[in-house]
């Protein structure tokens, strides 16, 4: 199938198929494909970049398409790259006066300080300590792919960076 982006700068291709019959001689076509040579060359560029841009368009902060992503770069044949959930610590809810669910709360910090008698307090995590180490998601790389010449970590983690979504902003590399 022909896109309205598959242009043939050649000499078989678009000058000759502009020309006249008449005026098709050899000498003829060497000037137009001369003065078409610049155009072809920025052609090319602008093809790159748009092969480029569908491709970036194509993949988004989804965990499927950045380990999409980052197979297409490190992995394409074994494709062992998957990105798992961060460890999570779940925190206890507060409730209301009327709910009747009395709860006493403490900062991490104050644990084992408390004056209510026992059991001690129940800590109040934020939202950046319900994740260990604030850690929001694992990028797994096999030691097989960490070991290839091609792999950069820095290259990696650009790439993730590029791909992820903005409120996930901690994360690890674990090569395994």
């Amino acid at each position: 199938m022909m896109s309205v982006f598959d242009i043939d700068f050649s000499s078989t291709g678009l000058p000759n198929f502009l020309t006249p019959v008449r005026l098709r001689a050899a000498k003829m076509l060497a000037w137009l494909q001369a003065l078409v040579s610049p155009v072809d060359y920025l052609y090319s560029i602008f093809s790159a970049n748009r092969k480029s841009n569908l491709y970036v368009l194509a993949h988004s902060g989804q965990v499927c398409y950045l380990q999409a992503a980052l197979n297409d770069v490190f992995d394409d044949i074994g494709r062992g790259i998957f990105i798992s959930d961060g460890p999570y610590v779940d925190p206890d809810f507060i409730y209301e006066l009327v709910e009747d669910k009395p709860l006493f709360i403490d900062l991490v910090s104050e644990l084992g300080t408390a004056v209510i008698p026992a059991p001690d307090p129940v800590p109040l995590y934020s939202t950046a300590e319900t994740y260990w180490l604030g850690v929001q998601f694992v990028v797994n790389v096999p030691a097989a792919v960490a070991a290839a010449p091609g792999y950069d970590i820095h290259r990696l983690r650009a790439i993730v960076d590029k791909y992820r979504l903005t409120s996930k902003n901690n994360y690890l590399v674990v090569i395994f």
